[in-house]
């Protein structure tokens, strides 16, 4: 089990009266202050007891995480017995353990924060897409269960962290402290996706401007697969995105966005309501890949794309989500009434960037919209 902390450490040895090497300790005591340099210090020494361990015949070794286990990670990378983090993430979203899903590589970018969901809602499925999205009219979603449609935390929890918002003003400013990193979660988000990290400022004032952002993407030109932020695939590969955003926004902002985006012909959109009324101006409705990377003796591989069909077979449970969101307050109470009444009036809006080299436009036409 590696030192984590210093005070943990000396807990531990006092509790199980353990006999520690003098250097030990004093290494410990000069860094005792700096909680990074104590795990790196702990990580460093689990590694040069193995290493004398192995040297001495040891083939076997147990590690306790304790459910932390990034220091255990990185002993194990440093002894090589595993490939370092940045070779291991093959695809930008996690792939599923399930065998009949080992060579699924594409997936619709709108259940991005909500994998299982996606996972359940498919596993009817006899093939999964490998290589290309395919023909998505022959994509059949399971039937939504909205009994298996939930909040990821409790009733109590939920008002803690969202409290009452009355107006939608409030709506928006809960949304705009989610991507400042404020409050954990939303209904739709467990957290900030490190790479929306970058127009961090952008979504916070995109929701403040009444546009309700539930999943995002910066355009990447080219980023290295090892890149910690948005790198994935193997090594000494290259990566690229389109920039991406999905929200939720009121009929009448609808329009006059629209006739904003319609002046790029770069852009292109789907946006439905929960009645299922559907805007868009792509002249095809099959998938446009929005995530690729280029890799040495290898295809090129698009494993994230934005596919209407789709969209349309995500939009209930993304509108669902308003509803459970709703039911954390007494029916009929302000919360309630201001939460049913944007599910069953604002439409779920996608846009995409076409062209991955441009980083702001779609950004800076959102931010400059005001409802």
């Amino acid at each position: 089990m590696p030192i984590r902390s210093y005070a943990g450490f000396h807990r531990l040895i006092g509790r199980e009266k353990t006999s520690v090497p003098p250097h030990v300790l004093a290494d410990l005591e000069a860094v005792k202050d700096d909680e990074e340099a104590v795990k790196e210090y702990g990580i460093k020494q689990g590694i040069q007891m193995c290493e004398t361990m192995r040297a001495a015949g040891e083939k076997g070794f147990h590690f306790y995480t304790m459910n932390l286990e990034k220091s255990v990670r990185s002993i194990v990378e440093g002894l090589g017995f595993v490939a370092p983090i940045e070779n291991i993430k093959p695809l930008p979203w996690k792939p599923s353990l399930s065998k009949k899903r080992k060579r699924e590589t594409v997936r619709p970018i709108f259940w991005r924060n909500r994998n299982r969901s996606y996972i359940m809602r498919t596993q009817s499925w006899e093939d999964f897409p490998n290589g290309h999205w395919g023909d998505s009219r022959s994509v059949s979603y399971g039937e939504l269960d909205h009994h298996g449609i939930s909040l990821k935390c409790t009733p109590e929890e939920a008002l803690n962290v969202w409290g009452t918002p009355k107006t939608n003003k409030d709506v928006s400013k809960l949304f705009s402290d989610f991507c400042k990193g404020r409050i954990a979660s939303l209904p739709w988000c467990d957290e900030m996706a490190p790479e929306s990290e970058s127009i961090q400022t952008y979504l916070s004032n995109i929701n403040m401007n009444g546009f309700l952002t539930i999943n995002s993407q910066p355009a990447v030109d080219g980023a290295p697969s090892s890149d910690p932020r948005y790198g994935w695939g193997p090594k000494h590969g290259f990566v690229y995105q389109k920039s991406y955003v999905e929200f939720f926004v009121s009929p009448s902002a609808l329009d006059k966005l629209i006739r904003k985006l319609d002046q790029n012909p770069h852009l292109t959109y789907h946006a439905v309501n929960k009645k299922g009324d559907l805007r868009a101006n792509v002249e095809c409705f099959g998938p446009n890949a929005i995530t690729w990377g280029v890799f040495p003796n290898r295809e090129i591989v698009q494993p994230t794309v934005v596919d209407a069909d789709s969209f349309l077979a995500w939009k209930d449970e993304a509108y669902e989500l308003w509803n459970k969101w709703a039911e954390i307050y007494p029916a009929g109470s302000e919360s309630a009434v201001l939460l049913n009444g944007i599910a069953d009036d604002w439409f779920l809006m996608n846009v995409v960037n076409n062209d991955y080299r441009d980083a702001l436009t779609l950004f800076d036409i959102l931010e400059s919209n005001h409802i």
